[in-house]
C-alpha cells in the first residue's frame, strides 16, 4: 500500500513542479543561445541586454522553484493528512507511518529533483568556450589523479550525500511535527504551527549545543576522528536521531489526537 500512496504523491508532485523545472531548463538554454548569438554577430549590446534579462529570469525561476518546492512539501502534508484530503487518506487500510513515509519520500524526491534541475540549468548556461576552459584546466587532471591514488574518495562522496540526505530528512520532519502540533489547537492553527516550528528549532539548537559540549560526546568524536568515513556516518546518525523522534511524534498525533473538524 505504501507504493500506491507514493505513486499518488509523486504524480501530484510531477504535475505541480514539471512546469517550473521545464521553465528553468528552457531559460538556461535561452541564456546560452543569447550569448552564442551575441558572439556570432558581435552585437555586444544585444548580448548584454538579452543575456541580462534571461539571467535575471533564470534566477527568478530558481527562487520560485525553491519556494514552490517548500510550499509543495508543506501543502502535501497538511492537505493530505491534516486537511480536507485527510478524510479520505485516514480511511484507507494503512498505518499512520505509511502515510507519513509516503509524504517524506515525496519531499526528498522534490528537493533532490529541484537540486538536479538547478545544476543542469547552470550546465546549460555554460558556453562552449567555458567548457573547453574547464576541461583543459589542469585541476581536472589533478582531481583524476587524486581519485586514482585515493579510491576511497568515492565512498567519501557518498557519505557526504548521506549527510545531506539526513539534513533534509531532519528539516522535513521538523516541518511535519510543527504542523501536527499546530493542528492540535482549535483556532489559529497556522500561527500555532509557525510558533511550534520556531520552538522546535530553538530546542534542537539548544539540545545540540548541550550534547556536543558533553565530555562523553567529545570522547566519542575523538575516537572516530581518525576515520573520516566513521565521522561522517556518526554525524548522519546524530542528525537522524531527532528526525526519528519527530516522525514518531507525528505518527502518534495522527493516530491518537487527529481532529479534522
Amino acid at each position: 500500500m505504501l507504493f500506491k500512496l507514493l505513486k499518488y504523491d509523486l504524480r501530484s508532485m510531477w504535475k505541480q513542479l514539471s512546469l517550473v523545472w521545464g521553465a528553468a531548463l528552457v531559460l538556461a538554454l535561452v541564456n546560452r543561445l543569447t550569448h552564442s548569438l551575441g558572439f556570432m554577430f558581435r552585437a555586444r549590446d544585444f548580448e548584454n541586454h538579452i543575456a541580462a534579462i534571461t539571467a535575471f529570469a533564470l534566477m527568478a525561476v530558481f527562487v520560485t522553484m525553491f519556494i514552490i518546492s517548500v510550499v509543495f512539501v508543506l501543502q502535501r502534508f497538511y492537505r493530505g493528512l491534516l486537511g480536507g484530503e485527510g478524510y479520505l487518506m485516514h480511511t484507507l487500510p494503512v498505518r499512520a507511518w505509511e502515510l507519513v513515509a509516503s509524504k517524506m519520500i515525496c519531499a526528498i524526491v522534490t528537493y533532490i529533483g529541484s537540486g538536479i534541475v538547478a545544476v543542469l540549468s547552470i550546465l546549460l548556461m555554460i558556453t562552449t568556450d567555458w567548457w573547453e576552459f574547464f576541461f583543459n584546466f589542469p585541476l581536472w587532471t589533478d582531481i583524476l589523479r587524486g581519485i586514482i591514488a585515493h579510491p576511497d574518495i568515492i565512498p567519501f562522496a557518498l557519505e557526504v550525500c548521506l549527510l545531506a540526505l539526513a539534513a533534509i530528512v531532519q528539516s522535513v520532519a521538523a516541518f511535519y511535527l510543527a504542523m501536527a502540533l499546530g493542528h492540535l489547537f482549535s483556532r489559529r492553527r497556522v500561527l500555532a504551527s509557525i510558533v511550534s516550528y520556531i520552538g522546535i528549532y530553538i530546542l534542537l539548537s539548544k539540545v545540540y549545543n548541550r550534547v556536543f559540549s558533553w565530555n562523553l560526546v567529545r570522547l566519542l568524536i575523538d575516537t572516530v576522528e581518525g576515520s573520516v568515513h566513521t565521522s561522517l556516518i556518526t554525524a548522519s546518525a546524530v542528525i537522524l536521531i531527532p528526525a526519528v523522534v519527530f516522525l514518531a511524534a507525528v505518527c502518534w498525533i495522527l493516530e491518537h489526537k487527529l481532529n479534522l473538524e
